[in-house]
């Protein structure tokens, strides 16, 4: 129907008393000396544009459809050529009316810049103080922040179904996390010296159970002879039982001629608790029966074998977005002795994956083989790269 109505528009126009362009086609049988100077195109003097004509431009720019705007405005010129300069007018006014930018809305435009950071603190707190400075306009914004709410739900739940799913097909030697350190280190107690320091620690977090591999060396000479040879090797699996209760098993084996053995087996099972779970602070207890084996050095003891019991704990604060503190810590109580360590790590991050860490650890045994001190110090300074 409307392009009937399109092609309908130029009877109409025709008929409102406008001539057509081609009514000026001068008469084939004038003379040729004539010819010329009727075709002379002679400047058409402005006339105003027919009321129905005009009528007839503001309904179709009333419809709002660019294409009858501009049909009837190109029709209208045709017919009426001295009103070309009114029809323009018109057209310029509409053009500047329907293309207008509307007015920033600030309120909408730091929602939205908040929004695009992903940030869901900052977004709820702009939201408050937009809510606080135009309560008028409370359920705008309400609307606005339920459907981010929405959004960021969905975006969360698909990218941990995602991260699920990768866990499930990974292989067991796959999604392996760690950190590997390198440094200078000073011991006091019973040996006071200097030497080279290496770590590797290793982690792994799965579906349903993590893993924690930790491996250490601590080697030094003293006087061109060797002072120190310290070795650890430790590995730890924990299997989910709860949101925040888990089952442990332990394995880790030692070396440590300072303190007289040439090895020591500990083995333990058993359950601990995330005690605080957090961005900034984690906090978790573990305790269980053990099993512990020592092979002391030539005159230093007899080897022993015994059950025990363990209890540990590991800390973790991060001070500030570059500062770090942790705390391992367990303790091992058997019938004839009790042996404790303790690792505190202060972790400062240097760029990227860089990082400084001094760490001091301490060694307790109540009864340690003769001429062996009950407490033994290390203290490192060390590089840290994490990946």
């Amino acid at each position: 129907m409307r392009q009937y109505a399109r092609l309908a528009v130029a009877p109409l126009l025709i008929a409102a008393g406008a001539q057509p362009a081609c009514a000026s086609v001068p008469d084939p049988a004038l003379p040729l000396l004539v010819i010329p100077l009727v075709m002379t195109p002679l400047e058409p003097e402005a006339v105003p544009l027919p009321d129905p004509v005009r009528a007839m431009i503001d309904a179709a720019i009333a419809s709002g459809e660019r294409k009858d705007v501009e049909t009837v405005v190109s029709l209208a010129k045709a017919t009426n050529p001295q009103s070309i300069a009114e029809i323009d007018a018109i057209l310029a006014a509409w053009q500047a009316q329907h293309e207008r930018t509307p007015d920033p809305d600030p309120i909408r435009q730091m929602l939205a810049a908040a929004m695009a950071s992903r940030k869901d603190g900052d977004v709820e707190a702009v939201g408050a103080l937009a809510k606080k400075a135009s309560p008028e306009r409370i359920a705008d914004i309400d609307a606005l922040l339920t459907d981010y709410r929405a959004k960021r739900a969905a975006e969360k739940k698909a990218a941990a179904d995602a991260a699920r799913a990768k866990l499930a097909a990974a292989k067991f030697w796959q999604n392996w996390k760690g950190e590997g350190q390198i440094g200078a280190s000073h011991s006091s107690g019973n040996a006071t010296s200097t030497g080279i320091s290496l770590g590797l620690t290793l982690n792994r977090k799965g579906i349903g159970w993590d893993q924690r591999f930790r491996a250490q060396a601590d080697y030094q000479r003293t006087n061109g002879s060797t002072s120190m040879e310290r070795y650890l090797v430790e590995y730890e699996p924990q299997i989910k039982v709860g949101d925040r209760a888990f089952a442990y098993g332990l394995g880790r084996w030692e070396r440590d001629r300072i303190l007289g053995f040439g090895n020591r087996w500990n083995a333990s099972a058993g359950l601990g608790y995330k005690v605080v779970v957090g961005k900034a602070m984690t906090l978790n207890l573990k305790a269980g029966p053990a099993w512990r084996q020592a092979d002391y050095l030539p005159g230093r003891g007899r080897s022993e074998s015994e059950l025990t019991g363990l209890a540990g704990l590991d800390f973790g604060w991060s001070l500030s977005p570059t500062l770090r503190l942790t705390q391992v810590a367990s303790t091992i109580v058997g019938e004839h002795n009790m042996v404790a360590s303790s690792l505190t790590a202060l972790n400062a991050k240097l760029t990227g994956a860089l990082s400084a860490r001094f760490s001091y650890s301490a060694d307790i045994d109540t009864r340690p083989p003769p001429g062996i001190e009950t407490i033994d110090t290390l203290t490192r300074f060390t590089l840290v790269y994490g990946f």
